[in-house]
Parts: C-alpha cells; structure tokens; sequence
C-alpha cells in the first residue's frame, strides 16, 4: 500500500543507488563518505567524529509540510485486479477420485485445493510450504468428514469416496486493490556537505538523474509520478562550515486498499448475520492460520520478479539511515 512514507523510502533508495553506482560497500560518485538518510540530520550528524565537517557529506530526504493537495480518485473507488499469482500444486480427476499434484521442481506449493461430492458438499485447503500431497488429501477428507461425507479414502495424495464423484480443482491468488486516495506530495532532497565542490558533484548527479525520470518505482511495486518543483542553495550555516543545497519534487501517488484472495473455486459460503446458515455449494470452514500462512507463502512469491527488485539489497535502519544488507 502505497504511502507517504513509502515514497520518501523509495526516493531514498534510489539517491542511494545514484550516489553509490556500486553499491554501499564501494566509493561512492564523490570520493567521500555519504549517508543517505529519510528523515532530517541527527545531532551526531554534525557534532560528532563521523560528521559534515570530517569529510562525511549527507544526503536527506523529507516531506515539505503544507505542501500537499488532493486529486480526485475514481468515482467509486472501484476494485481491480493488479496481480495475479498462479497455483503450483495440481489436481488430476483419476477414476472417481483426484490426484493431488505437488510441483515436480521442488519449488514451494501453493495454492487452495477443492474437492467436491456429486451430493452437493465441497472442502478447500490453502496448501503451504510444510504441507505435502498426503496431507493435503487427510486435510480434505476431515473436512468432508465433518459435513457428514462417509467412506471417504486419502491415501498418498489420492481422495475418493465410494459409490460417489469427486471433482477436483486447483486455483491461485489475486492481489485486488482500489485508490481510496490520490494525493501530490512535496518532497525535499538536501545535500549537506563542508566542501562546496561536494555540493556540486553530488547535487548535479541527483539532479540530471531525477530530471530523466517520470516515475519513481515504489518498494510495493507501484508507481508515482515525479515532477521537479525547485532547488536552492542554503549557505546561512556558512560559519559552521556547513553548505547545503535543497532540491524539491511534486510526487503524485496512490493511497491504496489492498487485498489479497483466492480464485473462486466453488460457488458457496457461509453467513453469521444473525441467523446461521449457507448458500450453494456447503463448504466445509477452514482454520484462520491456515489461510494466513498460505497468502504469506504467496506474497512472498509475488514479490519475486516484480518491481520492487530495483531496490533489492537495501533497507532502511531505525535512524532513517539507507543500509546494504
């Protein structure tokens, strides 16, 4: 969910990665030390042995207060479907019964599993990364149990019931999110430095950069908008030996709702307003922690490949500080 803090994170790390092409752990584009910090100078940051005026220069990243405005959403602040992650595990129909199929790579199942009975019941399983095909038929099978399905067999992954059809199916997740918010935002990059020469080298770099670019990727895999919006030489602190440059951007970006669900499997559920009951397909309930490992497991696997590997490798400390890993 994209953020006030989110973006000054993602512009962080990206002045990061501009003044240290290399990564933190080589030179940086200047020679010198640079922290790379969201949030404002610390005291130690001036004062003390690792500060500005020991050849330590700092690059900030803050909000501009009042300087913020709100645009208008989509009427209705709709839901879509931005991501999808696609299930891993399988169901193969083998006679009567079904076949549960884990990945034949080694790679981490996912996915929920549905069985469902020519009578009308159904059970679903959020597979995770400890459960195996075994299991994962045992799971199902309590759970058709429970809604009063007899002679039911799971044996190595394969679920059948006597004189009875069983149909199996295997679906992903989708990430769902909608706009409740869309806002610009005024951001300022300040160079702090005791060398005047620094202030130029790193300034123009972030400058000619940032000036290339109309979208700031976000850690969440979303984007802003980023349009320049100023700059200014501060030198009022020339008598503590302290030079600064201030460089201002207009974000534009999202405030989201975000949602992570499984595909639809079954048509059927449960209502508890008031009066207990069901519709469609009766379902067996599942357990709450189940559900919650299983959209962890997917997350993770949505985060791989996705936008938010440009910034892989980097985080920021409890100082505000941008860390390498």
């Amino acid at each position: 969910m994209a953020g006030l803090a989110q973006v000054s994170q993602a512009l962080a790390y990206r002045c990061a990665q501009l003044v240290y092409p290399q990564g933190l752990g080589a030179a940086s584009i200047s020679g010198r030390q640079v922290v790379v910090r969201r949030g404002w100078l610390l005291p130690n940051d001036v004062f003390a042995a690792q500060g500005i005026r020991n050849q330590v220069d700092y690059l900030t990243v803050t909000m501009v207060p009042r300087n913020a405005k709100n645009l208008p959403e989509p009427l209705g602040r709709p839901w879509a479907v931005r991501k999808k992650v696609a299930a891993t595990v399988s169901v193969l129909q083998r006679g009567a019964g079904v076949q549960i199929v884990f990945p034949s790579d080694g790679s981490e199942p996912a996915g929920v599993v549905g069985v469902a009975v020519s009578g009308g019941q159904a059970a679903v399983y959020a597979v995770t990364a400890t459960d195996t095909p075994d299991g994962v038929a045992h799971a199902l099978a309590d759970q058709l149990a429970a809604l009063g399905v007899l002679n039911i067999t799971a044996e190595n992954g394969y679920l059948s019931i006597s004189d009875n059809l069983l149909l199996g199916r295997a679906s992903g997740y989708g990430e769902s999110v909608r706009t409740v918010r869309r806002q610009t935002q005024r951001y300022r990059l300040t160079v702090w430095t005791a060398d005047t020469s620094v202030r130029e080298v790193l300034g123009d770099t972030i400058d000619t950069a940032l000036a290339e670019m109309s979208w700031l990727v976000l850690a969440d895999g979303g984007q802003a908008q980023i349009v320049f919006a100023g700059v200014e030489d501060v030198d009022t602190m020339q008598t503590e030996t302290l030079y600064r440059r201030d460089y201002f951007y207009d974000i534009q970006f999202d405030t989201e709702d975000v949602k992570w669900s499984a595909d639809l499997n079954f048509i059927g559920g449960h209502f508890t307003q008031g009066i207990d009951g069901s519709w469609g397909t009766k379902i067996a309930s599942i357990q709450p922690e189940i559900i919650e490992n299983a959209l962890g497991a997917v997350q993770r696997a949505a985060a791989v490949g996705g936008a938010a590997d440009v910034y892989e490798g980097l985080y920021i400390d409890e100082f505000g500080t941008v860390k390498e890993k």
